[in-house]
């Protein structure tokens, strides 16, 4: 099982990022600064690129990483986490027993003591399913490459940072996967650690928020948007960390709904 994980980054001048993350695989590191170039290194046997451009946005820059990824399966991660020693082991372990997986959703840990991660805990080897992947990342997932080839699936470049839409981008990623019939699952394996104790586009739950909420709910269920909001909208209103009411944060889900669909 030849492995390769697709890193995004911003501003790196080598690929050093490699070992800081703990990466004992092969690896692709899409990274964003102000030029261009191309970076290509053995570290411990294993092949890792890094490919430099001046674009911007989250969603574009994971499509460059799918763009040079040349291995059997694919690994989605961020900068930020920290992988487990024998991670390809682990997830080559969980693949061989459950040949008919084409993608798995690995379980991430908590490294921050003062900002809890949104993901939930994958308790059982389960079917994924829409309900249970909703409020999950990307991070963790791991994809046949022939897979995503074959359905020519991409991230949604208009969602995501570095976007207007500033979220959402993996949520879309993997309802894609489930509506066009992946064998995804949900595997308690834990492969990496992360740290959100500082969130790079979360800046509360405000007018912008639920905005971009409504342009999500369009995105995946155009049908059902509506009544999804009323009911996201009057359980967001009885959040404590949420000062926006009912009706405040209803007309935001229908304004990012109009633009959407406009």
């Amino acid at each position: 099982m030849r492995l390769e994980v697709l890193i995004t980054s911003m501003h790196q001048s080598d690929t050093s990022l490699y070992q800081k993350m703990n990466l004992q695989s092969d690896a692709v590191i899409a990274n964003q600064a102000d030029c261009f170039g191309y970076q290509e290194e053995t570290v411990g046997g294993h092949t890792v690129k890094m490919i430099t451009t001046a674009t911007r946005g989250l969603s574009r820059n994971r499509n460059i990483a799918l763009g040079f990824s040349s291995a059997d399966y694919i690994a989605f991660s961020d900068d930020d986490l920290i992988w487990n020693d024998n991670y390809p082991q682990l997830i080559a372990r969980e693949f061989e027993a459950h040949p008919e997986a084409e993608a798995i959703k690995f379980n991430i840990h908590d490294l921050s003591a003062t900002r809890k991660i949104s993901m939930r805990r994958i308790e059982r080897f389960e079917k994924a399913t829409r309900r249970n992947m909703s409020s999950s990342g990307v991070c963790g997932l791991v994809v046949r490459a022939d897979v995503l080839k074959r359905l020519n699936l991409h991230f949604h470049e208009n969602f995501g940072t570095g976007t207007e839409n500033y979220c959402g981008e993996d949520t879309i990623f993997l309802m894609r996967l489930l509506d066009h019939k992946v064998r995804l699952y949900r595997s308690p394996v834990d492969v990496a650690g992360i740290d959100q104790s500082v969130s790079s586009w979360f800046r509360g739950h405000n007018a912008q928020y639920f905005t971009n909420c409504g342009k999500l709910l369009w995105e995946i269920y155009p049908v059902l948007a509506c009544l999804l909001a009323v009911r996201s909208a009057w359980r967001f209103s009885r959040r404590q960390d949420c000062s926006m009411g009912f009706g405040e944060i209803l007309t935001c889900y229908y304004k990012g709904m109009r633009n959407h669909a406009a």
